[in-house]
């Protein structure tokens, strides 16, 4: 077997969502977990049945959504031509979302995580260079079409996936070369506030019971913080608009690859 197609990214744009409406099509079988991060190991090469190994069933296509695939420079800078090794016609997809309102549910991701440390939004927005990076949707994807060629990457957007989930999943299934599918978007959870039920996807899915238990032990933590994020932190106007400074020609890239207006995003 080899993997068919990558959901890369962009990180808190859905791709848990769409990942989950996709597994839905019975030609595909999505990784379990979701999110591998197969290509960002160095030894990969090394360990291909480890990652085969994740696709429980057998399947027309295979597929997986690590969205560190769209972290450049923050993970493996070989990113993009040590997939092209492992399948050089793999299918790339990547949804995008306001710069905003994406940092926002990043930032709350990472903090609530334990990985950020900087209880202001604002400040960390600043300091924290990956936030942009992860937002330069252009910067990000180039890489791939180069790579790749155009008709082998999708571009699709966040707010086409939440208003109608069942047009993009048939989407993606025409980009794949499958038949189109009924979904049940019903079970797909698009758009709704954190839940702590969910304890982080299963402690984020680490391997072994150690690392799951000091995982689930972090989490504890975070939940008994009063300075635990359950709602949308409040960001400055200046902040906006050092985002926007900062995107504003990524955003003017991306929308000649995609060929469509975002001048809402420089608002």
């Amino acid at each position: 077997m080899k993997v068919n197609f990558l959901l890369i990214g962009a990180a808190k744009s859905a791709t848990t969502s769409l990942s989950a409406g996709l597994a839905q099509h019975p030609d595909i079988c999505f990784s379990t977990p979701k999110e591998p991060d197969f290509f960002n190991r160095a030894d990969w090469r090394l360990q291909l049945d480890d990652y085969h190994s994740l696709f429980k069933k057998s399947a027309k296509l295979y597929g997986e959504g690590s969205t560190n695939y769209s972290k450049y420079p923050r993970y493996n800078k070989n990113i993009v031509s040590d997939i092209y090794e492992y399948n050089s016609d793999m299918k790339i997809i990547y949804i995008m979302r306001h710069p905003i309102d994406r940092l926002l549910s990043y930032y709350i991701h990472s903090y609530n995580r334990g990985y950020e440390t900087i209880n202001d939004v604002n400040i960390a927005l600043k300091t924290g260079q990956h936030y942009i990076d992860t937002g330069k949707y252009a910067m990000q994807i180039e890489p791939y079409i180069k790579t790749f060629g155009k008709s082998n990457v999708l571009l699709l957007f966040f707010e086409d996936f939440i208003n109608d989930p069942k047009k993009t999943t048939n989407q993606v299934f025409d980009f794949l070369h499958l038949p189109l599918f009924v979904l049940n978007s019903k079970s797909l959870n698009i758009n709704k506030s954190f839940n702590r039920r969910t304890l982080h996807h299963k402690y984020d899915d680490p391997k072994s019971f150690g690392a799951k238990l000091n995982k689930l032990i972090q989490i504890l933590r975070n939940y008994s913080n009063s300075d635990f994020i359950d709602q949308k932190p409040l960001i400055s106007e200046a902040t906006k608009a050092y985002v926007i400074e900062h995107c504003k020609e990524d955003i003017l890239k991306i929308e000649k690859i995609a060929q469509r207006d975002l001048s809402h995003w420089m608002h």
